[in-house]
């Protein structure tokens, strides 16, 4: 565990004990200072870089001493993603970690001896967050977007957010690709989202045969539910059937399928995916030319046939550990241009644009005309809220460029199913 501490001078001395103690005890330490109790400084120059090296991501947990701990703990809390806790006793600390989910322990100098301080950061670290009743709670506190709208047109902001609606990510199989909730548990998984308050369901499909329409349709009314969109990556990981693949009959079959996904999505005014299903290209500069020509003809078949039908085809950029095809924004958007299809539209995905994009609100801002839906996932995979992304941010930039559909939740269902779908609905509660 990668952990961060700061101090003022009237906090340098305990500070000092816990880094050695934190050293002995091989935990990786980032001290950002101060590095002497002889010079006055600011404590809230210190809070504020403890506070942003947690909420990053850049370390897990963070320590901060002053005199008291009091002027700290209200810093630290000033920054979105930081939860700083004061705490002079070892059952605050437990606590703070159960019901709070405190990631920034403040402590005093003046207050609280090296030996018994010690104790408490020992407590505090090895306690876990309990989940449970406490999410919906924590993600009021997640909320932190609150403040900057103060200064935004607050009737613009909120005429946008009325036209978003939130959705999660199902799947009729258990798969190989994790992001995915209550997979091989449809119905559950279909109960879950609808006691959760969402809205519409994205289904990940092997094919279209893994839901039967009709019963499909009477769960989805039974549960007030819609299908916002059909996945369709797992044709790639469990079949083979990628749009990248040399072997044109495999790409032939793959188009077919694509197509019998259309026909599905159709039925329900859903969209359907072009993401993993692309697959990678491989072989020497020549052969991958030819690859790419081969799935951008066959992409373009399917957004004639899917123009055809009605349907928006949603072209995914993915990550450049996945896939060679269309990694960034940008690439999605020229493909766009490239086929020049009106039935074909862009998805962005959080998690991938962290990876991929040097300014996420940027690319979403240039995406504007392009964009017809939003996948959420943390830099870590997991539900949002969970990891550095601001989507505090996000969602202004969403109702700033007057985005209106659907944004789904596809993430790692950790720690279980339930609990990962009831956090990611508190969260995006919160954000509205």
């Amino acid at each position: 565990m990668r952990i961060a501490l700061g101090a003022d001078q009237v906090g340098y001395p305990l500070k000092q004990a816990l880094v050695n103690y934190l050293n002995a005890r091989n935990y990786e330490v980032i001290d950002f200072g101060t590095d002497s109790p002889d010079r006055v400084v600011d404590y809230p120059d210190y809070a504020r870089m403890v506070a942003l090296s947690v909420s990053s991501g850049k370390c897990e947990r963070g320590v901060l001493v002053c005199g008291t701990g009091v002027g700290m703990t209200i810093a630290a809390n000033k920054f979105p993603g930081a939860r700083a806790a004061w705490s002079d006793d070892i059952y605050v600390a437990r606590q703070s970690r159960i019901h709070n989910d405190a990631n920034i322990l403040c402590m005093g100098a003046l207050v609280t001896p090296a030996k018994k301080a010690e104790a408490i950061l020992d407590e505090w670290l090895a306690t876990s967050f309990e989940f449970g009743r406490h999410v919906p709670r924590l993600a009021k506190l997640d909320t932190e977007f609150l403040v900057a709208r103060s200064s935004r047109n607050e009737q613009k902001f909120t005429d946008a957010m009325t036209n978003i609606r939130f959705g999660v990510a199902l799947s009729p199989r258990k798969s190989v690709f994790g992001p995915l909730m209550f997979a091989g548990e449809l119905q559950e998984g279909l109960q879950a989202a609808a006691q959760s308050g969402f809205s519409a369901v994205e289904l990940s499909l092997r094919c279209p045969d893994d839901v039967e329409k009709q019963e499909l349709a009477e769960m989805l009314k039974l549960k007030g539910l819609s299908l916002s969109a059909i996945a369709t990556g797992q044709s790639c990981l469990h079949d083979q059937l990628c749009l990248c693949t040399p072997d044109e009959g495999l790409r032939e079959k793959t188009v077919e399928r694509l197509k019998r996904h259309i026909d599905l999505a159709a039925g329900f005014e859903a969209k359907v995916i072009i993401g993993g299903i692309r697959g990678k290209m491989t072989g020497s500069a020549g052969e991958q030319a030819k690859q790419r020509a081969g799935a951008v003809e066959a992409i373009r078949a399917c957004a004639v046939y899917a123009l055809d039908k009605g349907v928006t085809l949603l072209i995914e950029p993915i990550n450049r550990y996945e896939t060679n095809f269309i990694n960034t924004v940008q690439d999605g958007m020229d493909l766009i241009d490239e086929i020049g299809e009106s039935s074909l539209k862009l998805l962005p995905d959080t998690f991938h644009m962290n990876i991929e994009e040097n300014d996420i609100d940027l690319a979403l801002r240039r995406a504007q005309v392009y964009t017809g839906y939003v996948h959420f996932a943390d830099s870590n995979r997991m539900v949002p809220g969970k990891g550095h992304i601001n989507f505090a941010r996000i969602m202004e930039t969403l109702a700033d460029i007057g985005y209106a559909g659907i944004v789904t939740v596809e993430a790692l269902p950790l720690p279980n199913d339930q609990e990962a779908i009831q956090m990611a609905s508190g969260f995006l509660r919160s954000l509205l």
